[in-house]
């Protein structure tokens, strides 16, 4: 209860101790754990959607052009506390958003269901880079022969992998403008793209406010 009240309002530790009748620290620490045992159980929630799944759901529009996609992804970057650290500083300063960042991979299915949720990264290493993370918590571990995942120009995956293929718009390259086509298909992919993005403006904001009920992460970073 007292964990909720925190999650709803928002109200100050020091006024919830004195509703609770008990030290600051004590609420502190309960809010603390009860963040951890939340992420722990939302972290072991498998998201991932067998092909299966995601055919059977496939929008019309996304079954008659790009079939064989499996995800859309694209990569949140938020604002943190400066590290302590001179290494880590150095790790999350984006000298686009002039601040120490952390960034993440999202992905969605075609029919704009949260599939993919990546570790968290400095500001320094590119969504390309993140993309072709290998491990057990990598996207390309996941996909499977014939994949295809859609991205926008950012993304490219390195040549080691075979598998899956990346759809993203074309680039320019040394022509003056696109041709018919190719706006036609920057188009399409805009489209689909639009709903990752909308998700993650409800993602980063829920995300976010849950992340502030834990202990600073610069300790870590």
């Amino acid at each position: 209860f007292l964990f909720m009240i925190r999650l709803r309002r928002a109200t100050d530790e020091q006024e919830l101790a004195v509703y609770f009748d008990i030290s600051q620290s004590t609420i502190s620490r309960i809010i603390i754990s009860w963040t951890r045992f939340v992420y722990s159980v939302f972290s072991s929630i498998n998201l991932w959607p067998t092909k299966d799944k995601i055919q059977q759901a496939l929008p019309f529009e996304m079954k008659k052009n790009y079939p064989d996609v499996r995800v859309i992804v694209d990569c949140t970057e938020f604002q943190i506390e400066q590290p302590i650290n001179p290494q880590a500083q150095q790790d999350t300063w984006s000298t686009y958003k002039n601040t120490n960042t952390a960034k993440g991979l999202v992905g969605i299915t075609p029919n704009g269901v949260v599939s993919y949720i990546s570790p968290l990264y400095g500001a320094a290493t590119s969504d390309k880079a993140i993309l072709n993370m290998d491990g057990s918590q990598s996207l390309i571990e996941l996909l499977e022969d014939g994949d295809c995942i859609m991205s926008d120009r950012d993304f490219s995956l390195d040549a080691r992998y075979t598998h899956p293929t990346l759809i993203h718009p074309p680039f320019l390259d040394r022509q003056k403008q696109l041709s018919s086509q190719q706006v036609l298909q920057t188009r399409i992919i805009a489209r689909y793209r639009i709903h990752i993005e909308r998700c993650m403006e409800y993602w980063f904001y829920i995300c976010t406010f849950l992340t502030m009920f834990d202990e600073p992460l610069v300790k870590i970073l």
